[in-house]
């Protein structure tokens, strides 16, 4: 029951449910709470009501798994004062229970938000504040930064925490930065998550305080470092273009160097082009996991760059008799509660026409401006008109062009997630549409944000 085609709720409770009742088999709450969600995706508010008196009859309505799917059943068909009344009859009143709109539409959210003052602990504020933060969900965030103030805990030193995580997760720097400095005092987690977040939004290049600060952790403090600590100065050297200097600290290194100080040395050697030490970075990757593919797609990039499709072809020949699959690249937007996700050439938008015809509009108005699509990355050996099409269908480019015609208002940032590493074409484009449309673009991915405006970014070309 629990792969419950939503489409065919009715049937599944006309037939199947009755079936089991008749023939003396008790559904248990796996089973309930299964029919409960597939009612609120399909809408289907008289199945679900139904259902509802089977869960009293059988006593377990108030349990959980079962009261959390009837709240967001009820609150997915406008049906509040029905929430309410489920959300009031639980037993315990879980984390779950407290975020279970979170994925309905507004006014269920709004609404049922408003509850979350009985007995709402600090921990759970907090707790759920890092929940929205894991996800970029911005709105939440700021709406339980508010419920937090209301209900007197604006002083409490863990959600202070989890709100600097989460206004520098979701791109807002300057409200982690007031959130830090309105917090009554820090401790540890505190400055940590401000160094955190001030570290996402950007290097600086500063190699010599770099090395400093590296010395000074271990002689001055008595710290030993952690693969963690070389695996950054591997990349201070590496984003430097100090690419030779960064191997040699890896060898000199008292331990073995792991996947990690590996894989952050070949990022480097792709993008300063230095092929003979990412070799050597892509020999210890494999061997250290040999059916990673990220050192085969990496290596293949710098021979690409390179213009050795032989050397292309005999990695990708690997991949295919080891059976590896390079991740796909997504892009995704929150518009209105919903999810907006993007792939390379993606067609399946309910949008996609609008969407490339008004991108085709958007390049010809940025190459006016100066921008020249680098067909250098496109890993194909074909002719530079089929690479710059190729160019024009990523993730990136389809996003914040459904970005601009989703999101009318000038003073909204636009903001795209990805999954993977931003490519040099899509950051130089993104920065010129910036430029042409007046707009801000925040593209988050990783572990890493990209605030780009008036054809600038954040990141000063230095990622």
């Amino acid at each position: 029951m629990c792969n419950v085609d939503h489409r065919t709720t009715k049937y599944w409770y006309s037939v199947l449910l009755r079936e089991m009742l008749n023939e003396g088999v008790r559904p248990n709450h796996t089973t309930y709470s299964s029919l409960l969600k597939a009612c609120a995706n399909l809408g289907d508010q008289d199945s679900g009501r139904q259902i509802h008196a089977h869960c009293i009859k059988s006593n377990l309505a108030n349990i959980n798994v079962v009261g959390n799917a009837l709240v967001s059943m009820y609150a997915e068909s406008g049906c509040m004062a029905e929430a309410t009344q489920a959300f009031d009859q639980l037993y315990e009143k879980n984390l779950v229970s407290f975020s279970c709109d979170f994925d309905g539409d507004g006014r269920s959210q709004d609404y049922l938000i408003q509850r979350m003052d009985v007995g709402i602990s600090t921990f759970t504020f907090a707790s759920l504040i890092s929940a929205a933060a894991s996800v970029g969900l911005l709105t939440k965030g700021q709406q339980l930064h508010a419920l937090s103030l209301k209900a007197g805990f604006g002083s409490d030193r863990g959600i202070g925490n989890s709100l600097v995580s989460m206004y520098s997760r979701c791109g807002y720097l300057e409200d982690a930065c007031q959130a830090f400095d309105e917090m009554n005092g820090h401790n540890v987690i505190s400055w940590t998550s401000m160094i955190s977040g001030l570290a996402k939004h950007g290097h600086s290049g500063l190699v010599k305080e770099g090395k400093e600060h590296f010395r000074m952790m271990q002689k001055d403090h008595g710290l030993i470092p952690r693969m963690e600590h070389y695996a950054c100065m591997v990349d201070l050297l590496g984003r430097s273009g100090l690419v030779k200097e960064a191997l040699d600290f890896i060898n000199e290194m008292p331990c073995k160097a792991d996947t990690l100080v590996w894989k952050t040395l070949l990022g480097a050697c792709k993008t300063h082009n230095n092929m003979d030490v990412g070799e050597i970075a892509a020999k210890h990757i494999i061997e250290l996991e040999p059916q990673d593919p990220a050192p085969y797609v990496l290596l293949s990039n710098l021979y690409a760059d390179a213009g050795l499709w032989d050397q292309v072809a005999r990695i990708r020949s690997a991949m295919r008799n080891k059976n590896l699959m390079k991740e796909t690249g997504l892009s995704w937007m929150h518009v209105e509660n919903t999810i907006h996700e993007f792939r390379a050439g993606d067609t399946s938008h309910p949008q996609a026409e609008e969407i490339y015809t008004k991108l085709d509009k958007l390049i010809r108005d940025i190459k006016g401006m100066g921008y020249v699509p680098n067909t250098s990355i496109v890993l194909h050996d074909m002719p530079d008109e089929l690479k710059e099409q190729f160019l024009l269908q990523h993730s990136e480019k389809i996003a914040v062009t459904f970005g601009l015609i989703s999101c009318t208002s000038a003073a909204k940032p636009i903001r795209i997630f990805k999954n993977l590493r931003v490519c040099a074409d899509c950051h130089s484009a993104l920065k010129y549409v910036s430029k042409a449309t007046g707009r801000e673009i925040i593209l988050r991915y990783s572990n890493r944000f990209h605030m780009m405006k008036d054809g600038e970014c954040s990141c000063g070309e230095y990622w």
